[in-house]
């Protein structure tokens, strides 16, 4: 069984993930993923933080008062989250204040659209603290594990929007990325991830609404059509990881410079005596 991440990192470079899962070649992360990282610590704590709030609630309040709410919250949960990483950020030269800055925006928009959801509930079922929390939906959880031993595939689903009803458990999957996006649409890669959890939510017996892409330095959400062309390609890409694993033969080198230009392993991969080196003590 694999992890659904490395679909994503076998497209964008099967060379490189040879290197790194195959060969055991260390990355020192870069500024993007320490970044990316500490921002989904913080969707993380929000989501766990959401039950002790909303059961918090006892009476009709506004929309002002329930966003309020939230906007402490969530500030306390971020302020915390870069206190406690401030060594990484550090190491990148990168200022608590700015980053703090740069990030709160986008945690606004998730105070915003959860103050949506409660309030718009609390205005239509006028219930509130354990019956609001008990009847709240959807509900909004984070860092989900889903796996099939049918398709051999693994994961945490980012964020999953929860609709509770007597037949079926529909949900909306939501995958949240930081980088550059794309000009329209999501890039391959996010689209095969996405692909390969909607298939993983079937195969549980959770009926998939919709699923999307969530580019957070933009603050879109982008749908991903699930389709038998998708279905196909993530079955093809998850057996093309199992065998590069099982046959230990490294994959040529990318076409696409730009990527090589990009990649911290990129004089590594180059080096050929060094590559021949690391692959004999695989036999």
């Amino acid at each position: 069984m694999i992890s659904v991440s490395l679909l994503s990192s076998y497209d964008y470079c099967a060379r490189k993930l040879f290197l790194e899962q195959v060969l055991k070649l260390v990355v020192i992360p870069r500024d993007v993923v320490v970044k990316g990282s500490i921002r989904h610590e913080v969707h993380d704590k929000i989501s766990k933080a959401e039950e002790s709030f909303v059961k918090s609630i006892k009476k009709e309040v506004s929309y002002k008062e329930v966003l309020e709410g939230y906007k402490k919250s969530h500030s306390n949960i971020l302020k915390h989250s870069i206190i406690k990483n401030k060594s990484k950020l550090a190491e990148l030269k990168i200022s608590l204040s700015e980053f703090f800055k740069n990030t709160w925006p986008l945690v606004l928009e998730e105070s915003k659209d959860r103050a949506v959801n409660v309030h718009g509930f609390i205005k239509k079922r006028k219930v509130f603290g354990d019956e609001l929390w008990k009847e709240l939906s959807p509900k909004i959880e984070t860092e989900v594990f889903v796996q099939s031993e049918d398709l051999q595939l693994k994961g945490k689903i980012d964020k999953l929007e929860i609709y509770e009803n007597k037949l079926v458990r529909e949900v909306v999957p939501y995958e949240l990325k930081t980088g550059k996006a794309p000009k329209e649409g999501v890039w391959p890669g996010h689209k095969l991830q996405t692909g390969a959890y909607v298939l993983l939510l079937e195969k549980n017996k959770m009926f998939v609404r919709e699923a999307f892409v969530k580019y957070l330095d933009v603050n879109e959400a982008r749908a991903v059509v699930m389709n038998p062309f998708l279905e196909k390609k993530v079955i093809e890409t998850r057996d093309a990881v199992l065998t590069l694993f099982k046959a230990k033969e490294i994959p040529v080198i990318c076409e696409n410079k730009n990527k090589c230009n990009a990649c911290a392993l990129k004089d590594k991969c180059y080096d050929e005596k060094f590559i021949k080196q690391r692959m004999s003590l695989l036999s």
